[in-house]
């Protein structure tokens, strides 16, 4: 009792360092935003039971068209005509760019103060890897959110959330297994189970929030809830693994059992049939899946106190570090033999030369005092960056008249992605595929209930009208795709064996494709008159 009142201060306590930041940065927001033309000024709504009525303030009509989030932006540096005649392309540039320093400063400072603050605290590495890392590799999300919430007002954030769900459960785990190529990684069923299961139930949710275009701050809430559920199953994951595996191994016993018979008789009916062969293979396989499972549930169990993971992630921080994308080495180029890594190097020496001087590097032992002063930068320098990656792809969107929703499903949702790319791609080419499957498919449940659920509640609760709009219809059956995907994902690893190679990368690669597409029909109206157009104003 006293270690989970311990444990609970501790984790109030880390609140401390999260919770001020994002309410300072979405306060901010707000107040930003009344400079330019939001979206309650132009419309007004209102609930009739459950079912979302927007009309005109003047005349009381019904709008023809959704307000596109551009005008929540400054004004852009270009024409419409000019960006029509290849402007745009200079907003393209400057998008990639954005999002690939988001994932430089993500790695090279945000994430390694998180450790810091982790370590400090003394939290668990369960409920470490499930709040402050999460939060290290789904910020771009996470502001994503906040500035569709509370600056652009439109579906960028959301559809930035969804379409990164897919990205990262098939688009990354695709990626992973054709950067593999001839290697094979063998996939650990029981935390693919349990995040998978929690990722489904956050779907679920989502999708009851959702139906009907509006959020309300209780809505936001219950995803907040089963943030927290999570974080409660995690900090008991060891001993809900073993209850796990051993009933699997019981019930795989039970099979072998049967399929293995003990009468003397049946087996010399068996043996004078020649037909036992193939069962007692199969009886052996059980036999060499039950002693790797038993291995696994002792393993776990005598591993309550160790720090799951952190060695390999440690890993895949220095290899990144050393290959030019962190601090280390500034000024010095990568030994590499490689063209395209040099070119990357110099394409990124700016960015890193712009966050080595405005940064501490909290990964240097002289200065792992100043983390504080490390994580209020990176904080401050991820919301800028959001912001730039919003407003660039918002109005690249507007531009070629694709709406808000679609442009998070696709550009924005992976170039947030890019630190989930990034660490997963090398975690697993130092061959820990259970780390770079699994913390794709965790980040997946911590951007749905965390990232939507409190800028929703914060967002409700300081709305005049108390409760939050999704103006695209179509997101619904877009957020139900996300199901479909998730049962894809199983049943892709269950054919192949529980492994990740080139075959199975290849095949979520054409998932991904398949949803993209759909997703982008259903918002385009192709099923039908879903959704109303954005405005040409």
């Amino acid at each position: 009792m006293k270690q989970m009142e311990k444990t609970y201060k501790k984790f109030l306590l880390s609140c401390l360092y999260v919770v001020p930041c994002f309410v300072i940065i979405s306060t901010v927001f707000l107040v930003f935003n009344r400079g330019f033309s939001g979206r309650e000024d132009v419309l007004e709504y209102h609930e009739t039971g459950r079912h979302l009525l927007a009309v005109n303030e003047t005349n009381d009509t019904l709008i023809t068209c959704i307000p596109s989030g551009i005008h929540s932006f400054p004004s852009d540096f270009f024409t419409q005509e000019q960006r029509r005649m290849g402007g745009v392309l200079v907003h393209i540039l400057i998008a990639a760019y954005v999002c690939a320093m988001i994932g430089v400063v993500c790695h090279g400072y945000f994430v390694p103060s998180l450790e810091i603050i982790s370590d400090r605290l003394k939290l668990p590495p369960d409920i470490a890897g499930a709040t402050f890392m999460a939060i290290g590799t789904s910020a771009p999300e996470l502001f994503s959110s906040i500035l569709g919430s509370f600056v652009a007002e439109d579906d960028i954030g959301v559809g930035t959330i969804i379409g990164s769900a897919v990205f990262n459960i098939v688009g990354v785990t695709g990626l992973v297994g054709v950067v593999l190529w001839t290697d094979v990684l063998d996939i650990d069923w029981y935390p693919i189970a349990r995040d998978c299961t929690a990722y489904g139930f956050t779907v679920l949710t989502l999708i009851w929030i959702i139906s009907d275009n509006i959020v309300t701050w209780w809505e936001s809430l219950i995803l907040l809830f089963i943030f927290f559920l999570y974080i409660f199953i995690i900090y008991f994951n060891s001993r809900i693994e073993v209850c796990a595996r051993g009933l699997a191994n019981s019930i795989k016993r039970s099979k072998c059992i049967c399929c293995c018979c003990t009468d003397n008789e049946e087996a010399s009916s068996l043996i004078s049939e020649k037909i036992f062969v193939p069962e007692i293979s199969e009886c052996q396989r059980h036999i060499k899946r039950l002693e790797r499972d038993s291995f696994s549930v002792e393993f776990t169990a005598s591993r309550e106190n160790s720090v799951l993971g952190k060695e390999p992630m440690q890993t895949a921080i220095e290899e990144m570090l050393s290959s030019g994308q962190g601090t280390s080495s500034l000024c010095k180029p990568p030994n590499t033999d490689s063209c395209w890594k040099l070119v990357w190097w110099g394409f990124m020496f700016p960015a890193r030369l712009l966050f080595y001087v405005t940064i501490p590097d909290s990964s240097q032992e002289r200065l792992q005092k100043f983390y504080p002063v490390t994580f209020t930068m990176s904080v401050i320098w991820i919301g800028v960056l959001s912001y730039m990656a919003v407003w660039m792809v918002t109005v690249i969107g507007y531009t070629l008249s694709i709406p808000d929703s679609v442009s998070g499903l696709t550009i924005l949702a992976a170039g947030t992605s890019v630190p989930e790319l990034i660490s997963s791609v090398i975690v697993a080419k130092n061959g820990f595929g259970n780390m770079a499957i699994s913390n794709l498919v965790g980040s997946n449940t911590f951007d749905i209930s965390f990232c939507l659920g409190a800028p929703w509640l914060l967002k409700t609760l300081l709305s005049k009208r108390k409760y939050l709009l999704v103006f695209s219809s179509a997101l619904t059956y877009t957020t139900a795709t996300l199901l479909l995907t998730l049962v894809v994902f199983v049943a892709v690893f269950g054919f192949s064996g529980w492994k990740l190679n080139r075959t199975v990368g290849l095949v979520f690669f054409g998932v991904y494709g398949i949803f993209v597409v759909l997703a982008c029909m259903y918002e385009l109206n192709v099923f039908g008159e879903i959704n109303v157009k954005t405005c040409d104003y």
